[in-house]
């Protein structure tokens, strides 16, 4: 079939799936043409779909930073901030906001001095372990019941040298920082209730859920964050008060609260509760030396405890400026009111513009690898050096991790878990961690019982080799397609994902339009290209490997 055959059957079939009214003939460019957009004139970019089959409507608002925009300190702060949009403003979700005003500046002056005393504390508690651990075990009891009861060094104290040199530095050094940090400590948490007497708890959800909306959440990606939920169509002004007023002046009420329980156990159950998420943020770091997929999105744990409100204020002033934005609704609304509205409620938001990030991931000069011993499951994962998406091979990319590891028709899929039965899970995916900057192709597999990170190695390089030395099949690469037309139609499928794919094209290539060229794109790569790009990425310099033996395995 010709391609311009293909595209018109790709079309109507489209028109059917999105259900446009009743104009059986619309087609893929009637659809384009019925996006409508405008910029305030802070810069915050809006983009509007009029479908009025169903009374709701659904948006998206997409802030252009996600953690590749953190640097060493804050890492994690991008999160963070997500959680803090929920929060409310000035007028939602406070008793009293002035009160609370004076509450969180004592609550801030409280945490930084805890963090003062909580810092300079580490190294002395970490010299005087390395003391108490040269104490003989024999004696190890006694020295314990002494040095909590001692005020001074005894004149008769009997136990040896290293007991004596611990307790002389405990009473010494220890002994009042412990005092100060516990003291520290309590007047830090005891603002930290005071402050929470002024919050109304989860005000800003509940007004969305009283008046019919759904869906509230939002996301953090290495990339950007990402805000949405969906409102009965005869809410549009009160969405925009609501959206507006926490994209312009947002309160960081229970900032540390929340950092320090929900954020912090998200960490913790992502990463270091997951040997997954353990050996993923491990093999970041190793893959990615300079740009800002070094690390994970959650940050780590020292600078979720030691980033303060104020910090977090800086972040968000530098960042959630109009350019930053783009804000997309669609749905049952008309294009006139929300343009009177977003004028009304958005144009609080400061205009500026971010320095963009500068420093690029450097050529990787060899191979990088990192094994990790673990009692869990056994693991494997590589990953190569890729352009990022705006780059014109990327739809060569994405064909390539497609045929080799993309669901049941996948080479991996074939080889190593239906043919050989050495894996219970295979795949690769183009776009790791981030897609706007350079970055990855992951490939990834899960042993079966008795094999390791070993053998999923030696099994995954030779499909790799197979497609560098012949290329795919003219049957793989038409297959690819079809999946990537059927893919972009259910994409376009609702007005949730019509608003998520119009905001992410916009946000990514600075070109809403790009949406509706993605067919064609696809459509152009050729047998010829998949050869030439794969041949340039599965380079052994180009490669970082990272495996989970477990402890039976290692020995």
């Amino acid at each position: 079939m010709a391609l311009r055959n293909r595209l018109l059957a790709v079309l109507t079939v489209l028109a059917v799936v999105l259900g446009a009214g009743s104009v059986l003939g619309q087609t893929y460019l009637d659809l384009e043409n019925q996006v409508h957009e405008f910029t305030l004139d802070n810069g915050v970019r809006f983009l509007v779909l009029e479908k009025h089959d169903v009374p709701v409507f659904s948006f998206r608002t997409f802030v252009n930073v996600g953690s590749a925009n953190e640097v060493r300190g804050i890492t994690g702060l991008s999160h963070i901030l997500e959680h803090m949009a929920f929060k409310g403003t000035a007028e939602v979700g406070t008793k009293d906001y002035r009160g609370e005003k004076k509450a969180m500046a004592q609550e801030d002056a409280a945490f930084d001095a805890f963090k003062q005393v909580r810092l300079a504390i580490r190294p002395v508690r970490a010299k005087y372990e390395s003391m108490t651990a040269r104490i003989p075990a024999d004696q190890r009891e006694a020295y314990d019941k002494l040095a909590a009861e001692a005020e001074a060094m005894p004149a008769d104290f009997d136990l040896g040298p290293e007991a004596h040199d611990a307790l002389a530095f405990y009473l010494d050094k220890v002994k009042a920082m412990e005092a100060d940090y516990a003291a520290k400590e309590k007047a830090f948490n005891d603002a930290k209730d005071a402050a929470r007497e002024f919050v109304v708890t989860n005000e800003y959800g509940q007004i969305v859920e009283n008046n019919g909306g759904q869906g509230l959440n939002a996301y953090t990606t290495n990339d950007v964050t990402v805000y949405h939920y969906n409102l009965p169509s005869n809410r549009l002004e009160l969405w925009a008060y609501l959206e507006g007023s926490r994209m312009a002046h947002p309160v960081f009420r229970e900032f540390y609260t929340e950092k320090d329980g929900p954020v912090t156990e998200e960490r913790r159950m992502r990463t270091d509760d997951n040997p997954i998420g353990r050996i993923i943020e491990q093999f970041e770091n190793l893959m990615f030396m300079a740009n800002g997929y070094h690390h994970s999105t959650i940050g780590y744990m020292s600078d979720i405890q030691n980033v303060s409100r104020a910090d977090c204020q800086a972040y968000f002033d530098k960042n959630y400026v109009g350019s930053n934005i783009v804000v997309s609704v669609v749905g049952d609304v008309d294009y006139k009111d929300v343009r009177k509205y977003a004028k009304k409620y958005f144009s609080g938001i400061p205009a500026g513009h971010p320095e963009p990030v500068e420093t690029f991931e450097p050529k990787q000069l060899g191979e990088k690898r990192f094994i990790m011993t673990d009692p869990s499951q056994p693991l494997f994962i590589s990953g190569y050096h890729l352009h990022n998406v705006r780059h014109p091979d990327w739809p060569v990319y994405e064909v390539i991790a497609d045929v080799l590891g993309q669901g049941r028709t996948s080479r991996l899929y074939k080889s190593l878990i239906k043919d050989q039965k050495i894996a219970v899970n295979a795949m690769a995916m183009p776009g790791f961690p981030g897609q706007k900057y350079d970055t990855g192709l992951l490939v990834f597999a899960m042993p079966a019982k008795d094999k390791t990170g070993q053998d999923m190695e030696e099994a995954i390089e030779e499909q790799i080799q197979k497609i560098v030395d012949e290329g795919i099949t003219a049957d793989e690469l038409a297959a690819v397609k079809q999946r990537a037309r059927a893919n972009f139609i259910r994409g376009l499928d609702g007005n949730a994902g019509m608003a998520s794919q119009l905001a992410w094209y916009q946000t990514y290539f600075g070109d809403w339009h790009e949406l509706f060229r993605q067919v064609d794109v696809i459509d152009a790569v050729t047998l010829e290209d998949v050869q030439r790009v794969a041949k340039e990425i599965f380079q052994p310099n180009n490669r970082t490997i990272a495996i989970i033996k477990t402890q039976d395995q290692a020995s």
